[in-house]
């Protein structure tokens, strides 16, 4: 019985750090099966243009497209492809890689693309902020800030992170909050406020490490401000994945949240910093996406 071959598009972001996407392209026909995909490859030319060629995809019925890029790219497309019939993959080219860590896509570019191959689909869920989509996570406060700045600087690699980090530590102040959730009111002052889908920020670093990515629930990390004296050992909790044994640090669990700064907040969609608001609404959407990963 002949078996026709999926149709199968990667788009590449060629200014993403990470691998030299010269070497990428070289090995996609080298290590990806030629007997089950019919191979197509495009190079993004501007901001948004995954998300075109990524819509146009799913127009044309193709039935997988490889988001090669940082967690931009992997947004831009994974957006248009939400509650279709056309699957992700991800060949991870970013910084921080979170979603593709979470999912147990290798960071080796030849060995995610191996693991295309196996073609093990899992759904996951999809979240909405302000009726834009996120994968990982989105987040208002201090870390929206961290992304803002570490997106502005120079250094791409986890020391961008870690001085963006220390540098507004010291300036940014805890902001009063009326938050809802599914079954409760809080209102309190908080340093800041991440909402995940999976389970980590990035490079391993979890901000929720309870979290999955197909429970149907967002886990909300309600962060305080920790003191200077206490911000070695906060930073060793997050590092070693407790930081849920942080007293500045209370999770919930839910399916819809509303925020209500009390002044404008940086917030950002998945690392990338979105501006400024006062209000945020989020809610999930139940298996929503289809995408390659290692772990079921």
């Amino acid at each position: 019985m002949i078996v026709s071959k999926q149709k199968i598009l990667f788009i590449i972001n060629p200014i993403s750090g990470g691998h030299n996407k010269a070497k990428v392209i070289k090995s996609i026909p080298k290590v990806l099966d030629n007997n089950k995909f019919d191979i197509s490859i495009s190079h993004t030319k501007y901001a948004g243009h995954a998300a075109e060629m990524a819509k146009k995809a799913v127009e044309a019925n193709m039935d997988i497209v490889v988001a090669v890029g940082g967690d931009g790219t992997i947004n831009e497309i994974a957006s248009q492809l939400v509650n279709t019939n056309t699957t992700l993959a991800i060949i991870p080219c970013g910084s921080g890689n979170g979603l593709a860590r979470d999912l147990g896509i290798s960071l080796h570019y030849k060995k995610a693309i191996k693991q295309i191959n196996s073609f093990k689909i899992k759904k996951i869920d999809v979240g909405v902020c302000n009726n834009q989509y996120f994968f990982s996570l989105t987040g208002i406060g201090f870390d929206a800030q961290v992304a803002y700045d570490f997106n502005l600087g120079k250094k791409r690699k986890f020391l961008g992170y870690v001085w963006a980090i220390f540098k507004d530590y010291f300036f940014a102040k805890e902001q009063y909050y009326e938050i809802e959730l599914d079954n409760e009111i809080i209102n309190d002052h908080f340093f800041f406020i991440t909402i995940a889908n999976c389970s980590q920020w990035g490079y391993n670093v979890k901000v929720a490490p309870a979290a999955k990515l197909n429970d149907g629930i967002l886990t909300v990390n309600l962060c305080k401000k920790p003191s200077i004296i206490s911000i070695i050992s906060f930073g060793i909790k997050i590092l070693s994945g407790k930081i849920e044994s942080s007293e500045y640090v209370t999770l919930k669990t839910s399916k819809k949240i509303s925020l209500n700064a009390n002044s404008q907040s940086f917030y950002h969609i998945d690392g990338d910093a979105k501006g400024i608001c006062r209000k945020v609404d989020i809610n999930i959407l139940k298996d929503a996406l289809n995408i390659i990963c290692c772990k079921r």
